[in-house]
């Protein structure tokens, strides 16, 4: 199976791939959706990569409320089952996976960092899919 994992942001939603036989997640790219149509490239990545299913970040709160973010990434997986009826939507706890994926550009200067948002977007879901990976083994 091959899996796209998305760490979802209102204008960039940064993404990574997988599949079960390597069960190792590879940062793809970041899309900028004031400049790219999200569900057109996603159709794409889908596509191109032989999409089996989603695995979504999920921005929970430690003490289970619901509200603020989480709201929108539900929002968002609605429209991805909508978008791709059949697929499955897997979601994965998002906790502090921007943190690491700073962590690990830490060479970057600050000002070079700044400039490299979409870098962390994408490497926070490789994370991200990794960690989902990782559980099902």
């Amino acid at each position: 199976m091959n899996y796209l994992a998305l760490d979802y942001g209102e204008h960039r939603v940064g993404v990574a791939f997988a599949d079960s036989e390597f069960r190792m997640a590879f940062s793809r790219e970041t899309i900028d959706q004031k400049t790219t149509n999200l569900f057109v490239r996603l159709d794409e990545l889908v596509k191109i990569n032989k999409v089996d299913a989603f695995v979504v970040g999920m921005p929970y709160h430690p003490d289970g409320r619901k509200d603020g973010k989480n709201v929108v990434v539900e929002k968002f997986i609605e429209d991805l089952k909508t978008r791709f009826p059949g697929m499955p939507v897997y979601t994965q706890d998002e906790s502090y996976s921007s943190v690491q994926a700073q962590e690990r550009t830490s060479y970057f200067s600050k000002k070079k960092k700044q400039k490299n948002k979409a870098v962390i977007d994408q490497l926070a879901a490789a994370i991200i899919l990794q960690r989902w990976l990782d559980e099902q083994a």
